[in-house]
C-alpha cells in the first residue's frame, strides 16, 4: 500500500486531498530529478515515434519525433548550464542517435507510406524538387542535408550554423 494515500475505510481521496498530496510531493522532489527524468522520457518518446520501439511503425510519427528531439535538445542546454556537463553527458549519445535516425526516416519513409510526416529540424536542408540541382549548379552534398548541432565542424571546412 502506498504511504501517499490516506488511511481510511477505502474511500478515494477528494480532489482537494489529491491536490495537496501532489503539492507535497512536488515540494519534496528536487528539480534536478524531474529534469533528468524528463530528458529520459523524451529520449524514449522520440525513439518510439521513430519506429524504434516494440510497436515499430505503428507508433511512427515524425512530427512527434522531431518535437521530442527538439525538446530534449532544449532541456540538455538547461541541464548543462544548471547541473554541469557530467550530468548531461549520458544524454548526448542517445540524442545523436535519435537525430541520425530522424534524418534517415525523413529521407526514407516506411514501405507502408509515411505516417505522421515530418519537418526537418532547424538547419536541415531539403533536396530540390525532382532530386536534381538547378542547371549550372552542382548537386548538393547529401551530408549537407543532415541536421548537426550548431558549431559542429562539417567535412570540407566550415562549421554548421
Amino acid at each position: 500500500m502506498s504511504t501517499d494515500q490516506p488511511q481510511g475505510a477505502g474511500a478515494a481521496p477528494s480532489p482537494e486531498e489529491l491536490a495537496a498530496m501532489m503539492a507535497e510531493r512536488l515540494a519534496r522532489t528536487p528539480v534536478r530529478d524531474v529534469l533528468l527524468q524528463s530528458m529520459a522520457t523524451f529520449i524514449d518518446m522520440a525513439g518510439i515515434r521513430l519506429g524504434m520501439g516494440p510497436t515499430r511503425d505503428e507508433a511512427r510519427d515524425l512530427t512527434q519525433a522531431r518535437q521530442a528531439i527538439e525538446a530534449l535538445r532544449a532541456l540538455l542546454e538547461v541541464a548543462e548550464r544548471e547541473l554541469g556537463a557530467a550530468q548531461v553527458r549520458p544524454f548526448r549519445e542517445p540524442l545523436a542517435v535519435l537525430q541520425m535516425a530522424y534524418a534517415r526516416a525523413v529521407e526514407e519513409p516506411p514501405a507502408g507510406g509515411d505516417q505522421g510526416g515530418g519537418t526537418p529540424p532547424p538547419g536541415a536542408g531539403s533536396p530540390p524538387p525532382g532530386g536534381e540541382a538547378p542547371r549550372g549548379r552542382p548537386a548538393p552534398d547529401p551530408a549537407s542535408r543532415l541536421w548537426v548541432p550548431p558549431g559542429t565542424p562539417r567535412p570540407g571546412g566550415g562549421a554548421a550554423t
